[in-house]
C-alpha cells in the first residue's frame, strides 16, 4: 500500500495546518489532533478529516524534503546522497563565513600596506601586524584615525568570525563523515512557540517535534503535516541529533 501511494507523490496534496488561538510571549501551543480546519470565504467551519498513514508520510516527506529513496536508506541506517548534499551546505556556510571574516582584515590591510610602502604582500602583512601590536607608534606616525580604522575593522571582523564559529557544528561534521543514521520510536507532540514583539511587529514563531525529553526544530509545513500524539519512527544523525526523516510507525 505504501509503495502505491508513494508512486502518486506529486498527485497527493498536503492538508493545511490547524489554526490555534494567539499565544502570549514565549507561550507554547499544541497542534490539533486528527483534524484540520478549512476557512471558506464566508465562514469558518471545523471539518474532521482523517488521513491514512501513507498520506501522512507523503505530507511529512514534502515538508522535510526527503524522498522515498532517502527514507529507504535511512531505514538501513545510512544517510542518502541527497541528504548529504543538503546537510553539507548547512555545515559549510558558517564555516566558510568564519574563515572569510577571520582572514579578511589581514588580507585587506596587508595588501593596502604593501601598496603604500611599495613592498611585497608578505612585507605589507608583517608591517600591518607590527602596527597593530604597537598602537602608540602607529598613532604617532599616522594619527589616531589610522588606529581607529585598523583596530576597529580588525575587531569587527574577528567578532563576526567568532559569531559564525559558534554556528559551526562539529557534531554535524563528524556525522557527515560517518554518514550513519539512527532510529528512535515514540509518541510525537507538535508544539509552537510564539514570541510577541512590540510595536505591532509580526511575532516570532518556532515549531518543534517533542519526543519524551528530546526536541527537534521543524518548519511550519512539518508542524501542520504531523498527526499530533501518534507514534512515529524518527531518523536522526547520531551526534548532531539532526532530524533527517520521519514516518508513522507501521
Amino acid at each position: 500500500m505504501i509503495g502505491e501511494v508513494w508512486s502518486f507523490w506529486f498527485l497527493v496534496s498536503g492538508t493545511s495546518g490547524a489554526d490555534c488561538p494567539g499565544a502570549r510571549t514565549h507561550e507554547a501551543k499544541v497542534s490539533g489532533t486528527h483534524r484540520r480546519y478549512f476557512k471558506s470565504s464566508t465562514q469558518l467551519s471545523n471539518q474532521a478529516t482523517y488521513r491514512t498513514k501513507e498520506e501522512v508520510l507523503i505530507d511529512l516527506a514534502k515538508a522535510l524534503k526527503f524522498s522515498p529513496d532517502s527514507l529507504e536508506a535511512n531505514r538501513k541506517g545510512k544517510l542518502s546522497g541527497d541528504q548529504f548534499m543538503e546537510l553539507i551546505g548547512k555545515f559549510a556556510t558558517p564555516f566558510f563565513l568564519m574563515v572569510l571574516f577571520g582572514a579578511a582584515p589581514f588580507l585587506i590591510w596587508g595588501a593596502l600596506t604593501a601598496s603604500q610602502q611599495q613592498a611585497s604582500f608578505s612585507s605589507g602583512l608583517q608591517l600591518f601586524l607590527s602596527q597593530i601590536t604597537h598602537i602608540g607608534d602607529l598613532a604617532d606616525t599616522e594619527g589616531k584615525f589610522a588606529v581607529i580604522t585598523r583596530v576597529g575593522s580588525l575587531l569587527l571582523s574577528l567578532g563576526l568570525a567568532a559569531l559564525f564559529a559558534s554556528r559551526v557544528s562539529l557534531g554535524l561534521y563528524f556525522d557527515l563523515l560517518g554518514r550513519s543514521v539512527i532510529a528512535k520510536e515514540g509518541r510525537i507532540i507538535a508544539r509552537e512557540e510564539q514570541t510577541i514583539r512590540p510595536n505591532g511587529r509580526d511575532p516570532i514563531e518556532k515549531y518543534y517535534f517533542d519526543l519524551k525529553t528530546d526536541r527537534f526544530p521543524v518548519n511550519l509545513a512539518a508542524y501542520r503535516a504531523i498527526e499530533n500524539g501518534s507514534v512515529y519512527l524518527l531518523y536522526l544523525l547520531p551526534r548532531s541529533r539532526q532530524l533527517v526523516a520521519i514516518e508513522p510507525k507501521p
